[in-house]
């Protein structure tokens, strides 16, 4: 076989560097495990001995991996995108759960609006998927619709009272069409920022993932031994997807001894099912690592510097909040208790070295009223009654069936939710200073800023790391972010 062979199935057939691009992910992920036990230099002329002759040879390797030898790891090298849609934020977080080998894509709740009918009906989960008592169907339909009525109702008076109350004269010149179009894009985005509050848990949301195989077989997993209906069917379809073309791979989801391991899931699920609840405040730091902050640089092997004079040295080599801290700063572990509203959570969620414990939403905590809905009586009044409404009949599903997993559908994300986070400083001082910028949720900058408060009053010598955060105010915070990429369309249209 000669090597214009194989150029079709590589980027380059001459450079230890080079693209695998043959059209099966199996022979992809086959040929690439070849590197731990081949003897040959090159895997390229293993796949020109072993697969260009045999189209079967990356299926029967899988076979053969999985039978023998029980060896996962392999599955690491297979890549899947997958688009998941139409699914519950309630179930969206449990597959988001995943920390790694899976890469998330969301359909945003702070920029797509949600006042649109589709088939006569809105962006909610069907009742017949929920899991819940028939006898509560017409009361979820009448509860769900109040929510999105308001929401449709609401949206467009925020936007008014927005514009009222912060012209565009407050930000730039009114004859400059750039600032008229960023400002319109401000006043949308933070009147969506505002109104999502009302949004249900069941509102429906579209997913992309991308990710190694191993992790789907997580993931399946996960989705079954959740105690959610709709979980449990994605969890089959999601499997029945993949079975198809990597059911060499996928398979282990569900064999023996993935059977097993789902038992430990389910039976860990119910002997843990909530999470303990306190009245306490935003954020509280429950423990950290004192010690290793006190001997950070000792870590680093520099002995010349005592702890203070580190951090000062490490805050002054940056030159802005891409510039991460020092590796080293992840070995001080710090560990908070922490209440955020849940449409805030399906952000915060997103930062993967935060470990976050979390039990079900439950209303007890409470619930946030967005800054503009309370700007007017009549939208708070109808506001707050439509949310006491949803937690009544929340309570009701609890008494019929103590199912606080389904009955989660029925709460706003203005719900507060509570939960365990365990991350490091050099986390938190990235999380902060990005969650801190101007264009960023109100909720979310809010809780950053409390957190690193919580640390600085117990570590005041830690501040200068924190170089970069943004405590400014910024009633329309997108404004300058819109503005400068209208000036940057408007220089590339005219050239």
């Amino acid at each position: 076989m000669s090597k214009n062979n194989k150029s079709n199935f590589f980027s380059n057939t001459d450079r230890n560097v080079f693209i695998l691009s043959s059209g099966s992910q199996i022979d992809r992920g086959a040929l690439l495990s070849r590197y731990s036990r081949a003897a040959n230099p090159d895997i390229r002329d293993l796949f020109e001995k072993e697969f260009l002759s045999n189209p079967e040879r990356g299926r029967e390797f899988y076979e053969k991996i999985f039978l023998e030898y029980g060896d996962e790891s392999v599955a690491e090298l297979v890549n899947v995108q997958m688009g998941m849609q139409n699914i519950s934020n309630v179930a969206a977080k449990i597959i988001e759960t995943g920390r790694i080998g899976l890469s998330f894509l969301e359909k945003s709740s702070r920029y797509v609006r949600y006042d649109r009918k589709y088939d006569g009906r809105y962006l909610y989960l069907d009742f017949e998927k929920t899991g819940l008592s028939g006898k509560f169907k017409e009361k979820y339909v009448e509860i769900m619709d109040q929510m999105f009525d308001f929401y449709t109702s609401a949206l467009p008076k925020i936007n008014d009272l927005l514009m009222e109350k912060f012209p565009l004269s407050m930000f730039g010149n009114e004859n400059d069409a750039n600032a008229e179009k960023a400002y319109k894009s401000a006043i949308r985005a933070r009147s969506l920022d505002d109104i999502r509050a009302i949004l249900p848990l069941s509102t429906v949301t579209n997913l992309g993932v991308s990710g190694n195989a191993r992790s789907y077989i997580s993931l399946i997993q996960r989705l079954s031994s959740s105690g959610l209906m709709e979980a449990k069917e994605l969890s089959n379809m999601i499997y029945n997807e993949l079975d198809s073309d990597y059911g060499q791979i996928i398979r282990s989801a569900r064999n023996r001894h993935g059977g097993k391991y789902l038992e430990y899931l389910e039976g860990r699920n119910s002997a843990f099912p909530y999470l303990e609840r306190n009245q306490g405040p935003q954020s509280m730091i429950t423990s950290y690592n004192k010690w290793n902050l006190d001997h950070i640089s000792e870590l680093m092997g520099i002995n010349s510097m005592d702890r203070d004079e580190f951090l000062l040295k490490a805050a002054s080599i940056r030159t802005n909040r891409r510039d991460k801290l020092p590796r080293v700063f992840e070995f001080v572990d710090i560990t908070f208790s922490l209440k955020m509203n849940y449409g805030i959570f399906r952000e915060f969620q997103r930062h993967r070295f935060m470990s976050i414990v979390r039990g079900n939403l439950m209303p007890d905590l409470g619930y946030d009223i967005p800054e503009l809905v309370g700007l007017d009586p009549e939208i708070k009044k109808q506001f707050v009654g439509i949310v006491d409404s949803s937690i009544q009949f929340y309570e009701e599903l609890i008494k019929d069936s103590n199912d606080s997993v389904a009955a989660q559908y029925v709460l706003p994300m203005c719900i507060n939710h509570q939960m365990i986070v365990h991350t490091n400083l050099r986390e938190l001082c990235y999380f902060a200073e990005l969650r801190t910028t101007p264009h960023a949720h109100d909720d979310i900058r809010n809780l950053a800023l409390s957190m690193v408060r919580n640390f600085i009053s117990l570590e005041p010598a830690c501040e200068p790391i924190f170089k970069f955060i943004d405590r400014g105010s910024y009633p329309l915070g997108r404004f300058y972010q819109e503005y400068r990429k209208e000036k940057k369309l408007d220089n590339i249209s005219s050239h």
